[in-house]
């Protein structure tokens, strides 16, 4: 009975100090069109920046990009906030984050290598499906074969549904205010 008693506090104290989370699907066509808005004002990819929308060159990496459109997003909500400040991809991916297999506009994909199956090294937001090709915005840099920058900045992209670089797609955990 005493060890009864004692794992029920335990399991109360544990619970009860777990912060309760959200999913919304009102929030992700906001963080799509601030997506777009940072692909319009010719954003940069600078590994480590998360500058927020403003006029002249602005530098992002993706997670600051996928932060920076949640953020602007829940701004304009009454509802929801973000359970943190910043996160990286790996951050993002493993606290912040609910997988699904059912994309809303405005979801999260975590994207990585192709021969590397469990660690994502990349995010970003998805749009739409549209012929088994899914559609998505992220700041990235590309070069091609012979070192030439292809991709600089902010655009949207898509690859095939059955592309080995897609590795979990998930939802954003915000909280209510």
């Amino acid at each position: 009975m005493k060890k009864k008693i004692l794992l029920f506090i335990f399991i109360y104290i544990v619970t009860s100090c777990q912060q309760p989370f959200f999913i919304s699907n009102e929030i992700g066509s906001k963080v799509v069109l601030y997506a777009y808005k940072y692909a319009n004002a010719n954003t940069k990819y600078v590994w480590g920046r998360r500058e927020p929308l403003h006029t002249g060159v602005i530098s992002i990496d993706c997670s600051g990009f996928v932060v920076q459109c949640y953020r602007y997003a829940v701004a304009d909500s009454v509802k929801y906030d973000l359970l943190f400040c910043d996160a990286n991809v790996r951050d993002l991916f493993k606290y912040y984050s609910v997988f699904t297999d059912t994309l809303s506009e405005g979801d999260i994909i975590f994207m990585g290598e192709e021969d590397n199956n469990d660690i994502p090294t990349h995010i970003g937001i998805y749009i739409k499906t549209i012929d088994n090709n899914i559609y998505f915005i992220d700041a990235t840099q590309k070069k091609d074969e012979h070192g030439n920058i292809t991709i600089n900045g902010v655009s949207e992209r898509f690859y095939s549904k059955y592309d080995k670089r897609f590795k979990r797609f998930a939802k954003m955990k915000l909280k209510k205010k």
